[in-house]
């Protein structure tokens, strides 16, 4: 119970205090597209360093092949991102989140917008019951919000290990930040790939629990103190 109510009060604090870390509808639907692309890039056998655009995808059956793409999103609020998927697309659609009052507003919301093939359950990221693999797996800002723990190094190493059990081999990790840069999120990852026993050096994939495939350059952007950035990042990562 403790733990459920901090991290509410983290999130609430992240909304409060840093207005700039919502996730408007601009940029779930720029993390949809751009995901939707990435995803039938690959399933067209695609490099994925190479799919930036939908002008580099051939044509096909884009319907058919994201239907082969089970999607889990982790922390998933009022669960409007998947609502966003569900739009690009995307039919396989799970939903969790740890609070038992957020997934029966998202409930609520996806049967009023008549989206009713997305499922939501209840889940703690931290500390998952679920049994599946999902091919695709995205958190928007929950990972932000288990940052804010006082254990915080902690709590993230348990969502590592977490999140590394729920993504299907050859699948992706889809994760949005407003408080970790691409290269942050890229060195968090590499970490966890070292600590998880693959070798720093190792230029071997299969090593890896995950390998960087691309990020979003779309968001706009910055410049503070002489170095340009932006307030979103969007990185994904390739489960080995």
């Amino acid at each position: 119970m403790c733990e459920t109510v901090f991290l509410e009060l983290c999130l609430m604090r992240c909304t409060i205090f840093f207005p700039f870390c919502r996730f408007g509808a601009d940029v779930m639907e720029i993390v949809a597209s751009w995901t939707k692309n990435l995803c039938i890039g690959i399933s067209q056998s695609h490099l994925p360093n190479h799919v930036d655009n939908a002008n580099n995808l051939s044509a096909g059956e884009p319907e058919k092949e994201l239907s082969n793409w089970s999607v889990l999103d982790v922390g998933t609020g009022n669960g409007l991102l998947l609502q966003e998927f569900a739009k690009q697309g995307f039919s396989d659609l799970t939903g969790t989140d740890y609070s038992e009052g957020a997934i029966d507003l998202a409930r609520s919301l996806a049967d009023r917008a008549e989206f009713t093939n997305i499922k939501f359950s209840v889940d703690d990221i931290l500390d998952t019951k679920l049994d599946k693999k999902f091919k695709l797996v995205i958190d928007k800002g929950t990972l932000d919000a288990i940052g804010l723990h006082p254990d915080g190094p902690l709590k993230r190493s348990m969502y590592w290990d977490s999140i590394s059990s729920l993504v299907a081999s050859g699948g992706l990790l889809v994760i949005t930040s407003c408080n970790s840069t691409k290269d942050e999120l890229i060195q968090e990852v590499e970490a966890f790939n070292h600590r998880s026993g693959a070798s720093p050096e190792s230029d071997t994939a299969v090593d890896q629990a995950f390998q960087y495939v691309d990020h979003v350059q779309s968001y706009p952007t910055f410049t503070f103190g002489g170095s340009a950035g932006s307030r979103v990042a969007t990185v994904a990562f390739l489960r080995n």
